[in-house]
Order: structure tokens, then C-alpha cells, then sequence
């Protein structure tokens, strides 16, 4: 395994879009969540969401479909419901197997809509690529963030990790964060290496690499069934960027359309409210779906909603992402995170 020097990180990133989205191809032809039943004689526009086929990597779901509040609405009905009142039909979530692959296959057609990280979707529109961030979250705190895991024996300290080999996918949500606690700390001499998670595993195990940048789920669920280490958390060290999600649109789409941006958001909020009154249930949704242990669904999944569609803390958390991006010469372009957003 060849660690990538800091240094050609920037062409990585690049052809990070490029290799997935030959198996994004594949993906996109798997078949989507059932399609909302359209009422006779009304007509509609179809939506399909392009999303990471998200869940315990140990596991295979059990249906397409994507996560949070928007993936519960959809479980519920309640955003099929809103779309058909405004003349729109769900025609299901096309899978990818990252969510940059997700954003190229909304570009080229296949979807109207993209569920992502930030980092993608910023990363996104610094190339030029004409699409509208429609949600964006808050930044989540909950159990400080994405965690590093390290191999038995290995580092015990984000601290300790200059000079070791350190696992992640390069231009993710997952690289920026440990790039800004990095920076903060301090360290020097880091091998990064380019890993999804499914190899990330069996190195660690195999004393092939010191640590790895991922969720807490799937942190959580490696150290408590194949007894790896918690080397921290990145969201406990101050210099850490705050990371939010968003959903994307195609601006084309957006522009022929202009009532779907509001359906849109009544059909997600419906699945925050419900959320909000009863998180056990989500919980359990969200357990099932991906299959995590409940206990980790628990302590890992966030219902820190805000009451309207782009928050203000995400749009400022956003702001910092370009800027750190084009520092490091990943993002191509700046451009107007306030003018990206799309407020109501």
C-alpha cells in the first residue's frame, strides 16, 4: 500500500470523480424506491435524488434509499404527499457508490437532485458545474464529529499521528475535517493514503495502517465488533472545520420549475416534524434501514434540525470549506456560497 504525499493530493481529488463514475454506471441502473402513485388526469414533473447507497459496510440494504430527514420523509410518505400537491412525482433515489459520483449523475441527467456532504457539493460548483445547494444543515456536534480509528496498538492520540500512516478519500467531507484538526495540531509528516472504507478494514487489521477518517457509525461499529481503537475525535479539536450536508439541484431544473424549491421543503420539513415527535421511531427507522446497531444509531445520529431550509451557521461553515479549498488549490474556483444557496 503506497501512502500519496500531501503534495499530489489536489490530481488525486481530481480523479477521484473520474474513477467513480465508471461504477457509478452500474449503480444508477439498480432499480429506484417505488414511485409515488400520480393521481388521473393531473400531470407532474418527475424527481429522482442521486445519493450514496449509504449503511453498515458490513451489511447489504435491504432497499435503495437515502438517509435523514428527507430519506424519512420519503419512508413516511409525507414528501411524496407535499410534491403531488404542487404537481411533482418521487420517482425513486438512483444509488452511487460515493456522492461525488452522486453529483456527476445528477449533472448528466439521471437525477434532478443530489444528497451529499459539503465537501462534494462545494467542490462541485467551484468547477463550474451549474447546481443549487436547496438544504443545507446545520453543522452537527453529536459525539464530536467524525472519528479516527486506529489499528490494536497503534496510535492512541490524534496528537501522535505525525509521521504515520493515515487512511481517507481524498476531497471528502472526511479529508477536510482531519485537514483542518491537522493543521491545528500541528502535524507534520503525515502518509496519507487513499481508502475507501470496505479496504480500510482489513489494513488496520492487518497492520498495514496506523489510522482511518470515518463516521462515528462505522468507527463505533469496528471497535465494538473487531476490537480497533478510538484514536479521537476530530470535532474535540478547536481548529476542525465544521462540516454540514446538503441537497443539491440542477440549476436548469430549479429555473423550469420555480414551485419546487417550496414543495421540496414542505415535504422534507414534514419529516422533521416528525421526527421531533417521536425520535425513537427514527431511530429504529434509521437502525433498520442501514443496519447499524440501535445503540450506535443512537449515539451517532443527529435530529439537530433548524425550522427553514439553508441554515445560517451551515452557509458560514460553508464559506470556510471554499476558503480552506482553494487555499490548498482542490477547489478550481471561488464563487458566492451566498448566491449557491437557494433561501425562501
Amino acid at each position: 500500500m503506497n501512502a500519496i504525499p500531501t503534495t499530489r493530493r489536489r490530481l488525486a481529488a481530481g480523479a477521484l470523480g473520474l474513477i467513480v463514475l465508471g461504477g457509478a454506471l452500474w449503480w444508477a441502473l439498480r432499480p429506484a424506491a417505488p414511485a409515488t402513485p400520480l393521481a388521473p388526469g393531473k400531470p407532474a414533473v418527475g424527481v429522482r435524488i442521486a445519493a450514496a447507497a449509504l449503511g453498515n459496510p458490513e451489511q447489504i440494504s435491504k432497499q435503495l434509499q437515502t438517509s435523514g430527514p428527507l430519506g424519512y420523509a420519503i419512508h413516511l410518505g409525507v414528501f411524496q404527499r407535499e410534491l403531488a400537491h404542487s404537481g411533482f412525482r418521487f420517482d425513486g433515489v438512483l444509488g452511487f457508490p460515493r456522492t461525488a459520483a452522486a453529483l456527476l449523475g445528477m449533472m448528466s441527467g439521471q437525477a434532478e437532485l443530489a444528497s451529499t456532504g459539503d465537501s462534494p457539493a462545494v467542490l462541485s460548483r467551484a468547477r463550474g458545474e451549474r447546481q443549487r445547494a436547496l438544504y443545507v444543515t446545520p453543522p452537527s456536534d453529536t459525539e464530536s464529529g467524525f472519528w479516527v480509528v486506529g489499528r490494536p496498538g497503534g496510535p492512541a492520540t490524534l496528537a501522535s499521528l505525525g509521521g504515520k500512516r493515515v487512511g481517507l478519500l481524498f476531497g471528502s467531507t472526511f479529508d477536510y475535517g482531519f485537514q483542518t484538526a491537522a493543521q491545528g495540531l500541528g502535524l507534520k509528516d503525515v502518509a496519507y493514503t487513499q481508502l475507501p472504507s470496505s479496504a480500510a478494514l482489513p489494513a488496520l487489521q492487518n497492520n498495514q495502517l496506523d489510522a482511518y477518517v470515518t463516521s462515528a457509525a462505522v468507527a463505533k461499529l469496528w471497535i465494538d465488533r473487531h476490537g480497533l481503537t478510538l484514536v479521537g475525535k476530530l470535532g474535540d479539536v478547536p481548529s476542525t472545520g465544521r462540516t454540514v450536508s446538503v441537497i443539491s439541484a440542477r440549476a436548469d431544473f430549479l429555473a423550469a420549475n420555480p414551485s419546487f424549491a417550496p414543495a421540496f421543503w414542505r415535504g422534507l420539513k414534514a419529516g422533521i416534524d416528525a421526527i421531533r415527535q417521536d425520535p425513537e421511531a427514527y431511530y429504529r427507522w434509521s437502525a433498520d434501514s442501514t443496519g447499524y446497531p440501535l445503540d450506535v444509531v443512537r449515539a451517532t445520529t443527529s435530529i439537530d434540525f433548524e425550522d427553514k431550509a439553508i441554515s445560517d451557521a451551515g452557509v458560514t461553515a460553508l464559506k470556510k470549506l471554499l476558503d480552506f479549498r482553494v487555499a490548498h488549490q482542490v477547489a478550481q474556483a471561488p464563487f458566492s456560497v451566498d448566491d449557491w444557496v437557494v433561501r425562501q
